[in-house]
């Protein structure tokens, strides 16, 4: 297993020291200025951002600049605009300018060291490879604990084979209720006492799978008692269960001293300085009253001792003469810097305490939520175990990733995505790199997922109107899906326009408009069909449609449209994106511009990428409008995908 576990992370390294060479070549670092820093003692230093950020995130490597050259600092915490930074030698927080500048690469830096830390004794390597299917998986019949009434069969099918197997692929096609079924799964682990960590691509991911186990009746006591736990930030309500909301419940009367504490050393901080300026200002008379020939040097008045000094005591040092004043101040900074040298010890000692505390919060809990960049990132996750690995969106995920999350459980693995939906993004264009971090799990570990015994399909798909959903079904489903949308609210939307009473729709471009080179680098632009879409959009909006996207498979194209939405004052209730950006996404009506035109070549991007495809018409509630040149596709690849989607599309519409 030792030589197993090292060529995988000698090809996992391989692929992410090439897409960091590809990532750090196409991107540049960013600063974050930072304000208001205090000493928290144990090498760490606290700060304020200007604006809140999701750049950051505990375990951040970044460099420190500041007046006095640079240094390596990791984040701790951050909490909103509260920033928390672990340094390698002393900070000098009264510095100015200080900020942090941030390496959009630092991700794959960390999880190169991530897994050089892998250990076949510390880790569940073992569990790991059978999510790979180097490991042979074990079934055993059990009988479900909790309440599954309401699931079909098919999502019960998959709770009772994540129940059984040591090994499960949960494949979820478009609005089957795959974070419903997810919900139910993790209901009945936890009947098991199992220990779970639950774990996705992305934050938004999270905020959904939260959104829907929040009104289970057992969730609220779940989150008050530590059971569920969530790391990471979020702009979404995360109902309490956010790791740091839950250690202000547990310890609130730190965090308030902590914030007294920090406002009282800034208080004080502030009189020192003053105090240093008053004394600088006496100066040049106290040492004129060496001379025994001069008049009496001038002094300070009340007025200006005032900041520093009691009023009565400003008023008696204000008689006396400019030495007795310079030594007063002199003696005042000191009692000062003794009083902020103190405050700062408390600081330490509460700052420690809420470090402890959300240790043990994340050690106690049962469920860990988390997106897969936590799992390797987040200091707080290295000493965790779990039973349990839940992967959502694991089609989009980096096979590093998923591969460490898995080592961090011993018991089971749980995969949850679709393979016919979009892979991991990756910059490189190495085949090496893309075969080491690119690939779809699904494609790695079961190369055929219709035919094997660890995957359970969702099969009854309650988004799309029955025609879009055919559509979908047809090309990229085997026709296996069963549709049992809502009819009379899906119809509702086809009735509206454009075209009333037609779910789906061809507008046929037919040779009137061109596609060119944009001129921000490789991406493609269609002024033609840009400006076609955004009519069709601005229709939607006077029928009444409430929610409409528009896709796009280039990116400069997406800013045109989106130029055009704000130039007519659409741009506030038309969602225009690329189709990466719309995955995990759905609309009422969806326009699609596919762009492609002569006299350019169909670009790949398009012409062969099904999965692409796929995201796109899927995203469609009630209505889906195609924009492309028919002639063109069909043209260029008679049995291409985008032929076959126009004909399909087009008998469906007829």
């Amino acid at each position: 297993m030792r030589d197993l576990l090292a060529r995988f992370v000698t090809a996992f390294k391989r692929g992410l020291e090439g897409e960091l060479v590809a990532v750090r070549d196409d991107a540049a670092a960013f600063e974050l200025p930072l304000v208001r820093g205090d000493e928290l003692g144990a090498a760490r230093y606290g700060f304020e951002l200007l604006a809140v950020t999701d750049k950051l995130a505990p375990g951040t490597a970044c460099t420190l600049r500041s007046p006095r050259g640079e240094q390596r600092v990791v984040v701790e915490r951050c909490d909103g605009l509260r920033l928390t930074l672990i340094a390698t030698q002393p900070i000098d927080v009264t510095a100015t300018p200080l900020a942090l500048v941030v390496a959009p690469w630092f991700l794959y830096d960390r999880l190169l060291q991530a897994l050089d830390e892998l250990d076949v004794d510390r880790h569940g390597v073992a569990l790991a490879l059978r999510m790979f299917g180097k490991q042979p998986h074990a079934r055993t019949a059990t009988t479900l604990r909790a309440d599954h009434a309401g699931l079909d069969a098919s999502q019960r099918a998959a709770v009772q084979l994540c129940s059984d197997s040591d090994l499960a692929f949960i494949w979820g096609p478009p609005g089957t209720g795959k974070t419903v079924t997810l919900t139910h799964v993790v209901e009945e682990l936890l009947a098991q006492g199992q220990r779970i960590l639950l774990a996705s691509t992305t934050n938004a991911a999270i905020d959904q799978i939260l959104a829907k186990l929040a009104p289970r009746p057992w969730f609220v006591a779940a989150v008050e008692a530590g059971t569920l736990v969530r790391l990471g930030r979020s702009a979404a309500d995360t109902f309490g269960a956010e790791l740091h909301d839950l250690a202000l419940r547990k310890h609130g009367a730190h965090r308030a001293a902590l914030d007294r504490l920090r406002a009282r050393i800034g208080e004080v901080t502030a009189q020192a300085r003053y105090c240093q300026a008053l004394a600088a200002e006496l100066a040049p008379a106290v040492a004129a009253q060496q001379s025994l020939f001069v008049a009496p040097a001038p002094r300070l008045r009340a007025a200006a001792l005032s900041p520093v000094f009691a009023p009565g005591l400003a008023a008696v040092i204000a008689d006396r003469t400019a030495d007795a004043q310079h030594r007063a101040l002199d003696q005042r900074r000191a009692r000062l810097e003794r009083v902020r040298v103190l405050a700062k010890a408390q600081v330490a000692i509460h700052a420690a305490a809420d470090r402890d505390l959300e240790a043990r919060l994340v050690t106690d809990a049962r469920v860990v939520m988390c997106t897969l960049t936590n799992a390797h990132l987040a200091p707080v996750m290295a000493a965790q175990r779990f039973d349990v690995l839940i992967a959502e969106e694991a089609g989009m995920a980096t096979l590093p990733a998923l591969f460490y999350a898995a080592c961090l459980c011993t018991g089971r693995a749980i995969v949850v995505g679709d393979p016919r939906q979009l892979p991991p993004i990756v910059q490189s264009s190495d085949d090496r790199v893309r075969r080491a971090i690119g690939r779809n799990v699904f494609d790695v570990a079961i190369p055929d997922p219709t035919r094997s015994d660890v995957v359970a399909m969702l099969e009854v798909q309650y988004r799309m109107h029955p025609a879009i959903g055919a559509l979908v079904g047809r090309l990229f489903y085997g026709d296996r899906l069963v549709h049992a949308a809502d009819r009379a609210a899906t119809e509702a939307i086809a009735a509206r326009a454009p075209f009333p009473g037609a779910p789906i729709v061809v507008v046929d471009t037919h040779g009137r408009t061109t596609c060119e080179r944009s001129a921000r680098g490789n991406s493609r632009e269609n002024h033609g069909s840009a400006a076609l879409v955004v009519d069709l959009a601005a229709e939607a909006v006077l029928a009444g449609a409430t929610s409409i996207g528009v896709i796009t498979p280039y990116a400069a194209q997406a800013a045109e449209i989106r130029r055009r939405l704000a130039a007519r004052d659409l741009a506030d209730v038309v969602d225009c994106h690329t189709i990466h950006r719309f995955q995990g996404r759905e609309c009422d009506v969806i326009l699609l511009d596919l762009v492609d035109a002569a006299p350019m070549r169909p670009s790949l991007l398009v012409s062969d990428a099904p999965n692409l495809m796929n995201v796109s018409i899927s995203r469609a509630r009630g209505k889906l409008v195609i924009v492309a040149d028919v002639a063109y596709f069909t043209a260029a690849a008679p049995d291409g995908l985008v032929a076959t989607l126009l004909r399909a599309a087009s008998s469906s519409s007829s």
